[in-house]
């Protein structure tokens, strides 16, 4: 069995010469008024379009699906490129009203830290659901390999951390919430991690593993594997 551990530093450095702001896969719904709503993919230290210098890493491998409680099986959705000013980042078209799950998936490649090569994979999530019901219909996405996975118990939050389908132990998970909610805690042996809810608004989790295994992604070598995933919920739900 492949070794598996935490990425315990907050950051991730990109940049050849200078350290940049951690980055991270998210994804985020935008309900407009016209019925057309999307789901932006963003590649930033936070749910927010920056530059977008690092997408094309992405191009030939990114997925990314849509699930709702009527058709639970992922149905892939296609993500153009959209620019404003000197913002970038992904979008698509959302076939489906809320409630619903947007999925995606992409690995970024090969990027060297110090002396080690590491082959970076990307899970995001944005769960757009309001009430307890439709959160246990979609709480689980096993077509990622990295999910959290939430369960809600009046107040409180139950997040579970699986890999390849199995809870995972000893994996930090950072939160942040409306009014600079912050909560950096390790999962328990089963996997879990519980935050309280005292606020309403956008709640965003990520969390890291690590895999101690060597190879080749097209003509590069890397000594291990990094998966990075995110999760974005709005809270607290209905029961």
């Amino acid at each position: 069995m492949n070794m598996l551990r935490l990425v315990v530093g907050a950051v991730a450095f990109f940049g050849a010469t200078a350290q940049a702001s951690a980055h991270y896969l998210w994804v985020t719904v935008e309900a407009r008024t016209d019925g057309q709503d999307v789901a932006n993919i963003i590649f930033e230290e936070s749910p927010a379009a920056g530059d977008g210098r690092y997408l094309d890493h992405f191009e030939g491998s990114r997925k990314t699906w849509i699930r709702s409680v009527e058709q639970i099986e992922p149905a892939r959705i296609d993500a153009v490129d959209v620019r404003e000013g000197k913002k970038r980042w992904l979008q698509a078209t959302l076939p489906v009203s809320s409630p619903r799950s947007v999925d995606c998936y992409a690995r970024f490649g090969v990027y060297r830290y110090g002396e080690t090569n590491v082959l970076l994979h990307y899970y995001a999530r944005h769960l757009d659901v309001s009430a307890h019901e439709d959160l246990h219909e979609l709480s689980r996405a096993p077509h990622l390999a990295l999910e959290i996975v939430p369960h809600n118990e009046g107040s409180e939050m139950e997040l579970t951390v699986l890999w390849q389908g199995q809870p995972v132990a000893n994996r930090m998970v950072f939160i942040r919430g409306p009014k600079q909610f912050r909560q950096n805690t390790k999962t328990d042996d089963e996997g879990r991690v519980r935050m309280n809810v005292a606020d309403a608004g956008r709640y965003t989790i990520r969390t890291s593993v690590e895999e101690e295994v060597a190879g080749r992604d097209g003509d590069e070598e890397y000594s291990r594997i990094r998966h990075h995933g995110t999760l974005i919920m709005t809270l607290p739900l209905r029961d």
